[in-house]
């Protein structure tokens, strides 16, 4: 009777062996071949993705360099304009812009996002500050020498700080 356990046991000991190494294989296989497909996956997609991100850092730069104040109070200045008159079309315009590029938060990092806000903001702020200092009838020269002598006083200004962050981005994408 004990040579019969050790018969059986011969042949199924070996047996639950192979058994458990082709387990192993097995599973290891399908492990490659799942990380295999996940990053032929993510290759394809970063194809069709890369592009349209770095769309969005292109948008993204020329938001923040339309919103630098030379920029944008060239663009805004008309002849005949009033400190009130400049003043709602400062803002229409720097609202108008941030509208037309609010899209690319999808493609960007959350900081980078909210340093483009924060820009935004602390330009609304600046035109608001300095259109409350004059009276709404002076010529809107006036405001725009004061909008340009406050931004060129400021260091290192918050569209600046934007942009760097926007090149560090960048860099670090590819």
């Amino acid at each position: 009777m004990l040579n019969f356990f050790l018969e059986i046991a011969k042949i199924t000991i070996p047996g639950l062996l192979v058994l458990f190494a082709a387990y192993r294989v097995m599973r290891d296989l399908l492990r490659n071949a799942e990380r295999s497909r996940y990053y032929e996956i993510k290759k394809e997609t970063a194809k069709t993705l890369n592009p349209v991100r770095l769309t969005a850092y292109e948008r993204i730069a020329l938001f923040l360099e339309r919103m630098k104040p030379e920029s944008l109070l060239i663009r805004v200045q008309t002849p005949g304009l009033t400190v009130h008159a400049m003043h709602v079309a400062l803002l229409a315009a720097i609202r108008e812009e941030f509208e037309h590029n609010v899209t690319q938060q999808i493609y960007v990092s959350t900081e980078l996002w909210l340093l483009t806000k924060n820009a935004k903001e602390s330009l609304i702020q600046l035109v608001n500050t300095s259109a409350q200092e004059l009276p709404d009838e002076l010529p809107a020269l006036e405001l725009s020498k004061l909008i340009i002598d406050r931004y060129s006083a400021v260091e290192n200004t918050p569209i600046d700080m934007a942009l760097a962050a926007l090149k560090d981005e960048v860099k670090s994408f590819r």
